[in-house]
C-alpha cells in the first residue's frame, strides 16, 4: 500500500499522515508547497494551471483527497464561492484525468465532504445519508464535491465519501475560535443557541480515514460525526465547564454576525442534527462519543 494525500498539511491530513507513518504505510503528499514537516516526499501541483507532477502517482494504490479552500476562512464573496468549489472539484478532476491518461487503477479513492450537504438550516430533523441535499450554497458545494469523487468509480475498486462535521482540535479549526471568548470569561452562545452542531474529535476523524483505507467493506457515503447530538449553547457551556470559566454575557445576536460575515454567518447561526448510525453499524468505534469526553481530552492532556 502507498497512499497519496492532498491537503496533507491541514488539520486532518497532518494527524492522518502521522498515523500512517506509525503503521509503516508509505505516504506522499500532493501540495502547492515543496516543503514538508513530516519528512516525506511532497510532489507539487497547481490546479489553477492544470499542472501536476505525475511522478506523484508512482506506486500509489490509494488516494485520500482532503484539499480545498477553507469554508469559514473568508466572507463568501462571489470569487470566494468559486474558490471554495473549484479548489475541491477541479483538484479532483485534475487527479482523475491524470490517472485516466496513465491508465493507473486504484484500490480506493477516499474524499472529504461536509455535513453542509444537508444545508445551513435549523430543524429538529436528524439527517441520514439517505436524505436529499438542500439547495443553498453550502449544500451545492458538497454536491459538486461528491460528484467529482463519484467519477473515480471508473478506476477505483471503491469510492468513500465522508460528510464531516465540526472537527474538534485544540490548536486549529472551529474550537480554537470558539474557546477564545470563553477563555476571557466573555463566552456566549450564538444566535438562538439552539442550532445543532454536529462534531467529531480530531482523533476519531483521523482514525476513521485510516479505517476506511484499511477496511475494504467501507464504500459510499458516511456521516463523519460523533453520535451525541448537541446544539451551540450546549457546546459553549461544555467548553466553559471544562475550562472552569463562567459564561456572563447574553447570547450574541444573529444580526451582529450577519453584519460582519454576511451569508457566511449562516453556517454558524444555523445547523441540523446528523446521524452517525450508519458509521456505527459499519463497525467504527468512537474513542470520544461524548462531547464532555472529547473536550476533557483536548484541554486536559
Amino acid at each position: 500500500m502507498k497512499v497519496l494525500i492532498t491537503g496533507g498539511s491541514g488539520l486532518i491530513g497532518s494527524r492522518l499522515t502521522t498515523l500512517l507513518k506509525e503503521k509503516n504505510i508509505e505516504v506522499v503528499h500532493l501540495s502547492r508547497s515543496p516543503s514538508s514537516k513530516f519528512g516525506i516526499k511532497v510532489y507539487q501541483w497547481d490546479w489553477k494551471k492544470k499542472e501536476i507532477d505525475e511522478n506523484c502517482f508512482n506506486g500509489v494504490t490509494d488516494i485520500i483527497h482532503l484539499a480545498g479552500a477553507g469554508i469559514a476562512d473568508k466572507p463568501w464573496t462571489m470569487s470566494r464561492k468559486h474558490e471554495i468549489i473549484k479548489s475541491r472539484v477541479e483538484t479532483a478532476n485534475l487527479i482523475f484525468e491524470s490517472l485516466k491518461k496513465l491508465n493507473h487503477p486504484l484500490n480506493s479513492y477516499i474524499s472529504a465532504s461536509g455535513i453542509g450537504y444537508y444545508g445551513a438550516i435549523t430543524t429538529d430533523k436528524v439527517f441520514t445519508e439517505e436524505d436529499q441535499p438542500h439547495d443553498d450554497f453550502i449544500a451545492k458545494s458538497c454536491i459538486y464535491w461528491e460528484k467529482s469523487a463519484d467519477q473515480f468509480s471508473d478506476i477505483a475498486s471503491r469510492v468513500v465519501k465522508l460528510r464531516t462535521g465540526v472537527v474538534l482540535d485544540k490548536n486549529s479549526g472551529a474550537l480554537s475560535k470558539m474557546d477564545k471568548t470563553v477563555k476571557f470569561g466573555i463566552g456566549a452562545p450564538i444566535g438562538t443557541g439552539k442550532q445543532a452542531m454536529p462534531w467529531i474529535h480530531i482523533e476519531d476523524i483521523a482514525n476513521l480515514y485510516l479505517e476506511t483505507l484499511l477496511d475494504n467493506t467501507y464504500n459510499g457515503i458516511y456521516n463523519a460525526v460523533a453520535p451525541q447530538q448537541v446544539n451551540n449553547e450546549e457546546v459553549t457551556k461544555e467548553i466553559a465547564s471544562t475550562l472552569n470559566k463562567p459564561l456572563f454575557l447574553p447570547k450574541v445576536p444573529a444580526f451582529v454576525l450577519r453584519t460582519i460575515y454576511g451569508e457566511l454567518s449562516d453556517i454558524v447561526l444555523k445547523g441540523s442534527y446528523v446521524s452517525a448510525k450508519k458509521l456505527i453499524k459499519a463497525g467504527f468505534e468512537f474513542q470520544f462519543p461524548l462531547l464532555k469526553q472529547a473536550l476533557e481530552d483536548i484541554y486536559k492532556k
